[in-house]
């Protein structure tokens, strides 16, 4: 009976010991469930935002109908977009744009800071006030951005439809890009002749012309009253042009936009371009042609997208040696990446800025308005460049509003030496330079009869002053030329650096040439399409996009040309050493002809014999 009650009482401690363990379990079953719930809501809700967010830079990216529309992004989004999407090379965040420049600042500093005493103040001459507007503060970019990260966007967060669209650096290459947006800026009516004529020809014949912008720098009014009688005519074709649904130009009233009259307006992410690839020109131009734009530039452009692309570069003159010898080592490494065929999305490093030391070395430079180099150009005049349509929304961030201010204020208002300056400093690359002419072969253009032309080194250094009739506006006013040489200056101490210098087009060819004080130039200035290394199997950046198959037709139709060209040519009568007009060899002037003129080979011999017949072969 013992053991009988024993076994009971043991049986009864094991049922309640299993009871115990089962509501154990069953507890903690309960804990684990809540804390996958909990784990899956949050994580899953952060992947959910980070997949939207992914979607909508996409969008801004990508779309062309969403380039510009006001993305509303919370701090937290922004963050989660960065840490998601850091490690795609088309979508870089500003984030990390803003921190590399800030980055880029600081190094500059400690560069300047250690400066060997033999290269501090050796400077014969110094900066001397042109204006009355205070210089930008040095390295002061880095405390703009800081201040813009820092703040976290207070000012915005009160009225969620004003935040800014988040901007992200465009891609390295855009080689799916076949049609482009140009963008013309003008506020008068008397310039209206001069880019309306030249535009109606790109509208026929520029294949991808897809889009025309006009931004308007004055009231309507402007347009649709004008007195004089031909440029009326003018504005009501120009308006007939915008409110027709068939012609790809529209007009974009500045002022009806809520903005100022400004040179940085072609530059508004307002202006929304349907495009990636945006063409600028100046309204009175100059107006370089398809073959140069489209053939050449466009396809340059779209190997490098990520950098400003252009034909009508200036050169910043360095005046210390420490600048010139870091800017000369800079330039040769840039030299390098490109001759040995480095793909724009390789990854590869470029070489760093040149430091720019103000206040420890009193340092400055020469803004050299005399040649336009091929090599080793600093900034690029509006007119020929192109830009990715991203860039727009970093030129116009409430960050760099302390720079738009002083450009608005300076005499100069040097919008184009801020953008060039801005896109580098944001890319952490040189711009890319294109030929301003093609030589097509056609017929040439008509000589006058002014027989004063003279002839200029293309150096970027050693050039000889320039005929000053050809630069209206620079002799407008005779201070002007110290006015933009203070802008740069100022320009470039807000940065604390300038990039290397650009690459010519025809690095990596026979067509370049070391000129005397080793600087770099390409011969000839005005090439045939199949000279451009880009546009032919085997050149310098051919493979780094599918191969155009326009271009390969156009191209063997110019060296058919030149065929037949050369063939022409054994039958003219020329005598090459014989003197032009007791000046120089007939040969250089039929040389002058071909880079200047547009001139064949044929057309440059027959017109130097016209003009002294003193170079036909006796």
């Amino acid at each position: 009976q013992q053991n009988e009650s024993s076994s009971s009482f043991d049986g009864f401690l094991t049922s309640k010991l299993l009871l115990r363990i089962l509501g154990v379990l069953l507890f903690l079953c309960v804990l684990s469930s809540l804390y996958l719930g909990s784990y899956y809501h949050v994580h899953h809700q952060d992947y959910t935002k980070a997949t939207e967010m992914k979607q909508k830079k996409d969008d801004f990216i990508r779309r062309g109908d969403k380039a510009t529309t006001a993305i509303t992004i919370s701090e937290e989004e922004s963050k989660t977009i960065t840490e998601t999407d850091s490690k795609e090379p088309s979508a870089i965040h500003e984030t990390v744009v803003f921190e590399s420049i800030i980055e880029r600042v600081k190094w500059t500093e400690e560069q300047c800071n250690s400066v060997p005493e033999h290269h501090v103040d050796t400077l014969t001459t110094s900066l001397k006030k042109a204006t009355d507007l205070p210089p930008l503060p040095e390295g002061g970019v880095a405390a703009a951005l800081k201040k813009w990260m820092d703040s976290e966007h207070d000012n915005n967060n009160d009225n969620d439809d004003n935040v800014y669209p988040t901007c992200y650096l465009p891609p390295p290459k855009s080689c799916d890009v076949t049609s482009y947006t140009l963008v013309i800026m003008s506020h008068t009516t008397e310039r209206l002749e001069a880019f309306m004529d030249p535009l109606a020809d790109m509208v026929n014949s520029w294949p991808g012309l897809t889009e025309i912008i006009i931004v308007w720098n004055s009231p309507r009014t402007t347009l649709t009253s004008v007195s004089d009688k031909k440029q009326q005519q003018y504005a009501i074709k120009l308006l007939s042009w915008d409110t027709d649904p068939n012609h790809p130009l529209r007009i974009f009233f500045s002022l009806e936009e809520g903005l100022a009259n400004n040179l940085l307006n072609r530059y508004h992410p307002k202006i929304q371009p349907k495009n990636e690839a945006v063409f600028y020109f100046d309204d009175d131009g100059p107006f370089f042609s398809k073959e140069a734009m489209v053939d050449s530039g466009l396809e340059m452009w779209k190997r490098n997208s990520n950098v400003q692309v252009g034909a009508f570069p200036r050169n910043i003159r360095y005046l210390s040696k420490r600048m010139k010898e870091a800017g000369k080592k800079g330039l040769m490494d840039s030299i390098d990446i490109v001759t040995n065929n480095v793909h724009g999305d390789s990854g590869a490093t470029y070489p760093p800025f040149t430091p720019f030391c103000r206040n420890a070395t009193g340092d400055h430079v020469e803004y050299n308005y005399f040649t336009f180099p091929d090599y080793n150009a600093h900034m690029l005049l509006p007119s020929g460049s192109i830009l990715h349509r991203n860039f727009l929304c970093f030129i116009w961030h409430p960050a760099f509003e302390e720079l738009r201010t002083w450009v608005v204020h300076h005499k100069t208002m040097p919008d184009d030496m801020t953008v060039s300056t801005l896109v580098s400093h944001l890319s952490g690359r040189a711009p890319r330079t294109v030929p301003q002419k093609i030589n097509s072969f056609n017929s040439g253009r008509r000589l006058n009869e002014d027989s004063s032309e003279y002839y200029y080194d293309t150096s970027a250094n050693d050039a000889p002053i320039p005929n000053q009739s050809h630069r209206r506006l620079l002799w407008k006013n005779p201070n002007w030329a110290k006015w933009r040489e203070e802008a740069i200056n100022s320009i470039l101490n807000y940065f604390g650096a300038i990039h290397p210098g650009t690459v010519g087009w025809c690095a990596g060819t026979k067509y370049s040439q070391d000129h005397h004080k080793h600087h770099y130039e390409c011969k000839p200035e005005n090439p045939s399409l199949n000279m451009i290394p880009w546009l032919n199997e085997g050149g310098v950046g051919f493979d780094h996009c599918p191969p155009n198959d326009r271009l390969a037709n156009t191209i063997k139709r110019t060296e058919w040309q030149m065929q037949k060209i050369m063939e022409e040519d054994k039958l003219v009568s020329f005598c090459g050493e014989c003197k032009y007009k007791n000046f120089i060899s007939c040969s250089d002037r039929a040389k002058y002809l071909i880079d200047h003129y547009d001139n064949n080979p044929v057309e440059a011999k027959k017109n130097t014999i016209k003009d002294d017949e003193n170079c036909r072969k006796k």
